[in-house]
């Protein structure tokens, strides 16, 4: 096992994960992996606990099961699958727990009551996915995660620059207008995320400008989901995986 930095308290601060699949595509019959990464805007920075984190996989028929996370490599816990056959498959990890500040601006992952003067406290749920498409060239649909923040595709495909993607999100189950969406590209460090709000039906369109490692994100806060002594508010993060090619 590898040591880490344990920044899973800069959740509060915006950190989140997200998955990086770099190939274009998966094998039938063949170990594939993707790496889970934290930090923010796709520049990583340590990495959280391993145990906030739940992983599963979505198949192309929609069934969902289990994952292993594997430990901590290079500030990354890596996700192994062996496809059984052709079709898009979404590999999801969920994060899930509490972070605390306290009057003295410590922030600590306990809930509000184990503080001895604490300044405000929020529970956070980040769903984190990548699509990883077993066989070439594949176009169509794919399934959702199923987490109260979605963040889809409408349409799925080989992107390269100068496509333009449509992404949907909803926020427990309808369509979460006017909220803020990121497109991140992670080659380009110092590079402003492009920013865009979603429409009446929660739609929003990126054209892609150059190639790359991009991620879409979305936040959502929930505040009428609080718990007397343990949290103030909810905070939603969901995150999305693109390889553009030129």
């Amino acid at each position: 096992m590898i040591d880490f930095r344990d920044t899973t308290h800069l959740v509060i601060k915006g950190h989140e994960g997200w998955l990086e699949f770099r190939s274009s595509h998966g094998h039938h019959d063949s170990a594939t992996d993707v790496l889970y990464k934290w930090g923010h805007n796709m520049q990583v920075d340590g990495l959280c606990r391993k145990e906030i984190l739940k992983a599963y996989l979505i198949d192309p028929q929609g069934e969902k099961r289990d994952l292993a996370i594997g430990e901590a490599e290079e500030a990354a816990y890596k996700l192994t699958f062996t496809p059984e056959q052709a079709g898009f498959y979404r590999p999801v990890i969920e994060a899930d727990g509490i972070t605390t500040v306290t009057v003295d601006g410590q922030y600590l992952s306990v809930p509000k009551k184990d503080c001895e003067f604490p300044l405000e406290s929020a529970a956070f749920t980040q769903y984190a996915s990548a699509i990883v498409p077993v066989g070439h060239d594949l176009e169509g649909n794919v399934h959702a995660v199923g987490g109260n923040l979605e963040l889809s595709p409408v349409y799925w495909k080989p992107w390269r620059a100068g496509d333009t993607i449509e992404l949907m999100v909803t926020a427990k189950g309808s369509p979460a207008a006017g909220t803020e969406v990121a497109l991140i590209n992670g080659m380009a460090e110092g590079e402003d995320p492009a920013l865009k709000e979603t429409d009446s039906e929660g739609r929003v369109a990126f054209t892609f400008e150059k190639p790359g490692f991009h991620l879409a994100m979305v936040r959502y806060a929930d505040n009428d989901d609080s718990k007397e002594g343990y949290y103030d508010r909810r905070n939603y993060t969901a995150t999305l995986y693109i390889l553009v090619t030129k």
